[in-house]
């Protein structure tokens, strides 16, 4: 089924990978070493997609905790640490991504990934899943002056693929997600089993399952 785009762009964690299990588990060990209680799951669930250092914030304000800057430099080592050890395995890749995007790289559009993380850590996750070789660019946390839900992570990545927007779909699963496409004036569509919600902002397109590719227009469906 030809498809009208020439770019497509994945956010990485609730949209290309469940890695709910890796937050969870980082985030109770942190929270361990400072004497703290761990937060249940589908609380976790709900501080990502705004970057580790928003996160780990997330995380304290819950439980209450009042650090000095040492002891927020101490917790965040112990996050990272404990994420890096954990390395993936509390984590899975959504049912059918691989298949999708090699339907993608088959009919010859490029792929990319613009994501919160730091490039080097979103690849290494790429890459233990077999699938960092099938991206062409991976914008992260530093890529650009203004992380999401700036537009200009995505707007990093249309300029490497010589792209418009007009010709590229960005895919999340959050508002978070939905900003940057929108302001980057890309279509947007949503992960429906990601961490986020869709509360706000426009969206082109839901998605509820990779495995089922229907949801993409074709490109007589785009002609107007």
């Amino acid at each position: 089924m030809p498809h009208k785009y020439k770019a497509i762009i994945f956010d990485l964690d609730g949209t290309l990978v469940d890695s709910l299990g890796d937050f969870h588990h980082a985030a109770r060990v942190m929270l361990n070493s400072i004497g703290h209680a761990p937060i249940p799951a589908e609380v976790v669930k709900t501080f990502i997609g705004n970057g580790q250092e928003m996160f780990i914030a997330r995380c304290l304000v819950h439980v209450g905790a009042n650090l000095t800057a040492q002891q927020l430099i101490d917790a965040t080592k112990v996050f990272e640490q404990a994420y890096d050890e954990a390395d993936g395995q509390y984590s899975r890749l959504f049912d059918g991504v691989e298949a999708l995007i090699q339907f993608f790289k088959a009919d010859g559009a490029k792929v990319g990934l613009c994501t919160n993380r730091p490039v080097a850590r979103a690849h290494k996750i790429l890459a233990s899943y077999g699938i960092a070789e099938y991206f062409d660019e991976i914008a992260g946390f530093e890529t650009t002056e203004k992380p999401k839900p700036a537009p200009d992570p995505i707007l990093h990545c249309l300029k490497q693929f010589q792209c418009a927007p007009s010709q590229a779909l960005f895919v999340g699963d959050s508002d978070v997600d939905a900003e940057a496409a929108d302001k980057a004036g890309v279509e947007f569509a949503f992960h429906t089993q990601g961490f986020g919600s869709l509360k706000s902002q426009p969206c082109q397109i839901l998605i509820d399952h990779y495995t089922k590719i229907d949801f993409l227009p074709t490109k007589e469906e785009a002609q107007p």
